[in-house]
């Protein structure tokens, strides 16, 4: 298997702070936020589940099988983690009659809070982002420099990563995509392969923003800089003039970096060097993202929380809340605290729920 890079640089100095975070799962809670109006009536019945101990690939089963729907036809607009508390969105098809999940709900683990109809499935990354409520527990260090660093970020933000979790157990989801690209033999499961994917060009991706932040310049427009917006996968290129440079320091576009396909990029200079350096360094999973049609596409680099707030439960407890746009990490705002580590729990990897 081969080797894969992982230690991403932080653009702010190391705090020497340590703690954790998931220890209980009510210490980890994420709330979809929906951009829709629903119907009293639909072909698509849209249901808002809060769920526990449960991931998103394990529910989605649940309800086809309680629904007598293909899984396929399970739609939900992003993953949720087993471990914690987690309110997500899902749709059904609507064949004669809307089904009963009576029986599902019944089930401690899962909670219906809202339902209605819409005119389509719900797709990956359709919704209006998630809310974060998040405890971090047994912290050891200067909590004034902490609140400092908190600061900081609510004014700054932090590099955009692609969190851990995107790559799988020792980066098991890009090994895949490079042993699908070399072979040519796309998984069966639909779903694997786009995981697969995506995993391969996230990774691309976090080593172009590494390079940025190395070169401090994952906030700040470089030459040939290409600007997007937050939660787009459009970006424009940069024109030097006035205007644009006072969108930039009010926040409303943002420097960004290549997510790899077919088409030929738009950055030009510093940044295009950067984003070659990285397609050469790996040319088997950018040459695999052009074979399978993905067409190139941008990612902010940077990731603004103006709404950061926080909180001290106690001494050594700190309670974090903020939003973030579908597709970005609250991974990439912790690794910015110190050594913020995930509670150990014997059976995180492996599960089947």
């Amino acid at each position: 298997m081969a080797e894969f890079f992982s230690d991403w640089p932080c653009a702010y100095p190391k705090l020497d702070i340590v703690g954790e975070f998931r220890t209980y799962d009510a210490d980890f809670q994420v709330r979809e936020l929906s951009n829709r109006a629903l119907h009293e009536a639909g072909p698509h019945l849209y249901l808002y589940i809060e769920k526990q101990g449960t991931n998103t690939h394990w529910l989605a089963r649940q309800l086809a099988n309680h629904a007598k729907v293909n899984l396929n036809d399970v739609g939900y607009a992003g993953l949720k983690d087993r471990h914690g508390i987690t309110r997500q969105w899902f749709s059904l098809p609507i064949k004669n009659s809307v089904p009963d999940l009576s029986e599902l709900f019944k089930r401690d683990e899962f909670t219906l809070i809202q339902q209605g109809f819409y005119p389509v499935k719900l797709k990956r990354g359709s919704h209006g982002g998630n809310n974060f409520k998040i405890i971090i527990r047994n912290i050891q260090g200067d909590t004034e420099k902490l609140n400092q660093r908190l600061e900081l970020i609510r004014q700054r933000g932090v590099p955009n990563y692609f969190g851990a979790q995107r790559f799988g157990n020792q980066y098991d989801n890009v090994s895949q995509a490079l042993n699908f690209f070399n072979t040519g033999k796309r998984p069966r499961n639909r779903q694997k392969a786009s995981m697969y994917i995506s995993a391969a060009r996230s990774y691309l991706f976090n080593h172009m923003l590494a390079k940025r932040v190395d070169s401090q310049s994952w906030d700040f427009p470089m030459a040939g800089e290409v600007f997007g917006f937050a939660g787009s996968l459009r970006g424009f290129k940069q024109e030097n003039t006035d205007q644009e440079y006072q969108r930039y320091r009010e926040q409303d576009i943002h420097p960004t970096c290549a997510l790899w396909g077919k088409g030929e990029s738009i950055s030009e200079q510093g940044l295009q060097e950067i984003e070659m350096q990285v397609v050469q360094a790996y040319p088997e999973l950018a040459d695999g993202l052009v074979k399978q049609g993905l067409k190139q596409e941008r990612r902010a680099c940077r990731l603004l929380l103006p709404d950061l707030f926080w909180q001290w439960q106690d001494a050594h407890t700190l309670e974090l809340q903020f939003n973030l746009a579908s597709g970005y990490f609250a991974t990439s705002v912790l690794r910015e605290l110190g050594d913020i580590h995930e509670a150990s729990r014997a059976e995180l990897y492996g599960e089947s729920k």
